[in-house]
């Protein structure tokens, strides 16, 4: 049986973070890369019925949708290094910001990228500059709030921090094209990609999504799930 946590992705998608935390807190992990077929499978309706990732299987437990992820990790794998403690005032301020990128980041995305599944094709195109305008105002609040230190919390990166770079890249890149957004004005989040990026374990988070394992640095990634 394996014991090994595996985290099941789609290349792309916001289970990003779920990956940085994975090499963050330096434990040997799987990665199952799905697909529209594997997410309607009756192996992978076992792990999550809702057929969505993220989704983690550790053991006996299984954790689906990426908050809780996240937050499973932090208390199940204790690490300072990637939560603060639980009590603290810091702690607080992991679940205010892992909140608002559930609900009011990820969803604002969601419209810009995908007007189509929200309104008929006539309303696409204003749906779309509304869409844009909402998400340019939450990237401000982004902005303002991000600490002196470049990260999320001022006590250094944390979950938060991976969560956030996996929702935000869609400022960059995604399936509808590159540079998507304008970074102009928001120069502390320009920052935010560039200290991020420079981390190894997002560097082999990257690496890993793109099944380019060869490639890793002091990653205990243990191999990519095989589905039967």
């Amino acid at each position: 049986m394996n014991d090994q946590p595996i985290l099941f992705i789609i290349p792309g998608a916001c289970s990003l973070g779920s990956q940085i935390t994975l090499e963050w807190l330096k434990i040997p992990y799987q990665v199952g890369i799905t697909s529209p077929e594997i997410r309607q499978s009756e192996q992978f309706r076992k792990v999550n019925p809702a057929g969505k990732v993220g989704a983690l299987k550790d053991g006996k437990v299984v954790v689906a949708e990426n908050l809780a992820i996240l937050l499973y990790l932090a208390d199940n794998y204790a690490s300072h290094a990637v939560c603060p403690p639980y009590g603290s005032n810091d702690r607080v301020l992991i679940y205010q910001w892992l909140s608002y990128l559930s609900s009011t980041l990820h969803p604002a995305f969601q419209h810009f990228n995908y007007p189509n599944r929200f309104v008929e094709d006539d309303y696409v195109d204003k749906f779309r500059e509304l869409a844009e305008a909402r998400l340019l105002v939450i990237l401000q609040y982004i902005e303002s709030n991000l600490s002196s230190n470049g990260f999320f919390l001022p006590t250094g990166p944390t979950l938060v921090d991976a969560q956030a770079y996996g929702l935000l890249r869609w400022c960059k890149k995604h399936n509808r094209g590159e540079n998507l957004v304008d970074l102009t004005a928001y120069p502390k989040i320009r920052n935010f990609f560039a200290i991020m990026e420079q981390n190894p374990a997002v560097q082999n988070a990257l690496l890993i999504e793109q099944q380019q394992a060869q490639a890793l640095k002091g990653s205990l990634f243990a191999g990519y799930f095989e589905f039967k």
